[in-house]
């Protein structure tokens, strides 16, 4: 089990970020927090009540959301990891969602939900990330993403 109270998410390494699903200086954003799990990259999230689609039920656009920017952490977390700035993230380090491939197995109801990501693939700058989002232990979505790796300097981050 992760520790969230010591542990610093990955989405407060890579401040400033005002994206509206993982940026913690978005007001208006989703601000899904990220953590280490052995080798997968966990959250849980908590839906507000007007993020709904069907009664009771969180909109669909609002899981690719969590699947598109949670993915993408994992793999820039990954990365990071990797070349040895696992404790504050390079700035120079960039990615965006090169792909979106959403499985919607069941609807997700507007309570906590958990997310689970692992990076699957590793070829160049293409990052092949598997991220899951669960409820009350049942998988509700699975999604993959592909993370490509970009020049930081091409969004002014260097």
């Amino acid at each position: 089990m992760v520790d969230t109270i010591t542990q610093v998410s990955i989405q407060e390494k890579m401040r400033p970020n005002h994206c509206f699903g993982c940026g913690l200086d978005n007001p208006h954003g989703l601000h899904i927090k990220s953590y280490w799990e052995g080798e997968e990259v966990i959250g849980t999230w908590t839906p507000k009540d007007y993020m709904t689609g069907p009664p009771n039920f969180l909109y669909g656009g609002t899981s690719a959301s969590l699947i598109d920017c949670h993915s993408v952490n994992a793999a820039l977390a990954y990365l990071n990891k990797e070349l040895g700035f696992e404790e504050a993230f390079s700035p120079a380090l960039f990615m965006v969602t090169g792909s979106l491939t959403i499985k919607y197995l069941k609807p997700v109801p507007l309570k906590p939900v958990d997310l689970r990501s692992t990076v699957k693939k590793v070829d160049g700058r293409k990052y092949t990330v598997e991220t899951t989002i669960s409820c009350d232990s049942v998988i509700c979505v699975i999604g993959e993403v592909i993370a490509i790796r970009i020049d930081a300097d091409r969004f002014g981050k260097t």
